[in-house]
């Protein structure tokens, strides 16, 4: 017996010391990257800020996801993600650092959900403008197979470097909806949709094989107002009228590198020797060696990140499509987001709320539970909404009782209107040999059932929730932007229009980003300049997210260029599933509306 137990405590002992040895080894290592992150960049004198624009800019803060901590572990650094502020606050930084001489513009930009938007672009873009006129610092690009939105970005630039074999990708901005009704068809599966509004296009994907006559006609003037802002800061930077441009990009169709350099788009051909020469000049770098003296733009996110204590302005982030409950990743939980604002208006060191969307809207029930929120916070403090890519349908539901809209001329916004959609799988289901049968207490109890397709005196049940919902929709527009209803009812319909549109219809109040509309809520609030801002949620960071993830599981995912259309058809099916409204019933934007 004794023996037994010396054995016994032994292995215990051994077992304790390796559970606690791996333990501790956890926590060194945890200990050991903490003191990695360092909070101040180590620039050398003479660097280059080197924005790498192969990254989606979005709006809300950004944190690491389980694949991203996976990846970056293993040395596999894809493209990365960018919150907006975080540039600005950086480029701001770098402006005042005597040791930073030039900025470096390069890469092509990615876009996931609704990032690297033309707004949030627009935001971005001046502001390298201010960092050049601030500090005098030249900014350099270079650019190999440009898209629009790259060339936007980089026309901000003192020289522009074309790889010769380059090419000026999509001249032009397209919308191009994917339709499933003949999928839908030919695999059995059914669809219903209600509306209310002419121009409420949001369900046409689902039952028709093109555009209606109205979404054509909403979408070409939207494109008009995008590209002619677009073209407006492309010709000015290429000397040439903004007829000009259109003339050239219409002759040419794609642009080569030499149409580029003789239209004056770009200032040189080369190759990045030239650029690395380029940069080596511009920060007074005489040294013979070909490289040059790199600060990175992420360590500067990282140092230009504020500690915020006492009172301040918060920034909420409505971002992605808005759904019932928490929500995912890249979606608006409306009980979340609802909860987050009532938290802050209880805080008493919050003495103003920025609300920051970008969302083409969800769900009509998470729309108003969120907007609830918004109005019982404006009783208490400030409230500014600043729109950006998207605010559209129940992203300006959300939007309609704050104080002051903020929008940028390429804003999406409007879309006031609803629809209700339904599938079923009743011919799918029989073809395969599945039958349903059922036993209700009352007439309509069934109603929400997906296993037959409804009838019309159903149909016209759900019309009328559908009318009365917009109804609803129209008064609380009308109301809150303190306009006639009649008016209101005119601009309407589910129409979609540009910032530049809304404003002359006093959908917004005025146009301008995120920077201005934190400005005017300071102002609201009675607060000194250089109030103290924080964004909510706040980002998590990388510790934080490795100690919730340490006995996860992650998957690592190349992108290839080859099936992305495929995956983008794979989205917008999928997306059907997050449409997770009990009534049935949204305020969401048509089809997903991009301009590439």
């Amino acid at each position: 017996m004794k023996e037994f137990l010396k054995m016994f405590f032994a292995s215990a002992l051994a077992i304790a010391f390796v559970f606690f040895g791996g333990f501790m080894l956890t926590i060194l290592f945890v200990g050991a990257l903490s003191s990695m992150s360092a909070p101040e960049p180590v620039v050398k004198k003479g660097s280059v800020m080197v924005f790498d624009m192969d990254a989606n800019i979005q709006d809300s803060p950004v944190s690491f996801t389980q694949e991203q901590l996976l990846n970056e572990a293993i040395g596999n650094v894809g493209p990365q993600n960018y919150a907006l502020r975080d540039i600005l606050r950086a480029l701001d930084k770098a402006a005042g650092d005597t040791h930073i001489k030039s900025l470096y513009l390069r890469g092509s930009l990615k876009s996931s959900n609704y990032g690297s938007g033309f707004a949030a672009l627009k935001e971005v873009r001046e502001a390298i403008i201010d960092f050049k006129e601030i500090s005098g610092k030249p900014v350099i690009a270079y650019l190999v197979y440009p898209t629009d939105k790259d060339l936007y970005l980089a026309s901000t630039a003192d020289k522009i470097i074309l790889n010769p074999e380059g090419l000026i990708l999509n001249v032009g901005m397209a919308s191009e909806p994917i339709f499933f009704a003949g999928f839908f068809k030919k695999y059995g599966i059914g669809v219903q949709v209600t509306k209310a509004g002419e121009f409420k296009s949001a369900a046409e994907s689902f039952v028709m094989e093109k555009m209606s006559a109205p979404a054509r006609e909403q979408t070409e003037a939207l494109l008009e107002d995008l590209w002619d802002e677009y073209v407006e800061a492309l010709s000015e930077r290429a000397e040439m009228s903004p007829a000009q441009f259109q003339s050239l990009v219409d002759q040419k169709g794609l642009l080569t590198a030499k149409d580029a350099l003789e239209a004056g788009i770009v200032d040189e051909l080369g190759f990045a020797d030239s650029v690395i020469r380029t940069l080596k000049e511009v920060s007074d770098d005489e040294s013979e060696k070909l490289e040059y003296n790199a600060a990175s733009f992420s360590d500067y996110i990282l140092a230009s990140r504020e500690t915020v204590s006492g009172d301040h302005i918060a920034i909420v982030y409505a971002e992605g499509a808005i759904v019932m409950g928490e929500g995912n990743v890249g979606q608006v939980g409306g009980t979340k987001l609802a909860r987050e604002i009532r938290e802050l208006r209880q805080d008493e060191k919050v003495k103003a709320i920025v609300l920051r969307v970008n969302s083409p809207g969800g769900s009509a029930l998470a729309s108003e539970e969120i907007q609830h929120e918004i109005r019982l916070a404006n009783r208490k403090i400030p409230v500014v909404v600043s729109m950006g890519t998207v605010a559209a349908s129940g992203g300006y539901w959300i939007s309609t009782y704050a104080d002051k809209i903020y929008a940028e001329p390429n804003t999406i916004t409007g879309s006031i209107g609803v629809i209700g959609m339904f599938m079923n799988i009743k011919e799918i289901a029989n073809r395969h040999g599945f039958t349903f049968d059922v036993v209700k207490t009352g007439k309509f109890a069934d109603v929400l059932s997906i296993s037959r397709p409804k009838s019309p005196e159903e149909m016209a049940i759900i019309q009328k929730e559908v009318d009365e919902v917009y109804s609803d929709f129209l008064r609380k527009v009308a109301e809150g932007r303190n306009q006639p209803l009649a008016k209101i009812e005119k601009i309407a319909e589910g129409r979609v229009w540009s910032g530049a549109d809304a404003l002359e219809l006093g959908l917004v109040d005025e146009l301008g980003g995120l920077e201005k509309a934190i400005a005017h809520a300071a102002k609201m609030a009675d607060m000194t300049e250089g109030a103290q801002v924080k964004d909510y949620p706040t980002p998590t960071d990388f510790l934080e997210e490795l100690m919730k993830n340490l006995t996860g599981s992650a998957s690592i995912r190349q992108s290839n260029p080859a099936i992305e259309k495929f995956e983008s058809v794979l989205d917008e099916i999928s997306s059907i599933a997050k449409w997770n409204d009990p009534k049935g019933v949204y305020a969401v934007l048509p089809y997903k509306m991009e301009a590439n």
